[in-house]
């Protein structure tokens, strides 16, 4: 029984000591560059566990003449990622640049990103700039995105056979 007691605290006295305290840019980091990663697999149970259930997500696409946004909920978004990773052979993601705003309480955050994003489809590589926004939340002790937002710059894109 003692051996029982000891085994079941120092799993409960673990898990405290790699939970998050505070937000901070490194340990927001890792985490979008774990989502990142997942984007890049299209792995959305790898990328899901980063996003509450209520996350709420914006995507516009925008050119020279328009743009157009579409506001999804978290599920719908899954849906979309699946649907445009079909066609997709791969998907490249490169961060350009993170600004990041965390709130004195450290427990939530804002990050600014800018994003070169490369597809390759059917042989046909497209190079294009996206600008994110990343609403982030500390919930017991773990990082999850609870906002996001990207700007699709369709009049960046450019072939680079």
């Amino acid at each position: 029984m003692k051996i029982l007691v000891l085994t079941l605290l120092t799993l409960v006295l673990n898990t405290s000591i790699f939970a998050a305290k505070t937000l901070n840019e490194k340990n927001i980091s890792k985490m979008l560059d774990a989502v990142k990663i997942a984007k890049e697999h299209k792995n959305i149970k790898a990328m899901q566990k980063h996003f509450l259930q209520r996350t709420s997500v914006s995507l516009t696409e925008q050119n020279i003449n328009d743009s157009t946004t579409k506001r999804l909920t978290f599920n719908e978004y899954k849906r979309y990622l699946i649907a445009t990773w079909r066609k997709m052979d791969s998907n490249l993601l490169e961060v350009q640049e993170r600004d990041f705003k965390i709130e004195k309480d450290g427990k939530s955050a804002l990050v600014k990103t800018t994003l070169t994003q490369t597809i390759d489809k059917n042989g046909v590589k497209t190079k294009t700039t996206i600008y994110a926004t990343t609403g982030i939340k500390l919930v017991k002790g773990k990082i999850y995105i609870n906002y996001y937002s990207a700007r699709k710059m369709l009049n960046t894109s450019i072939q680079v056979n």
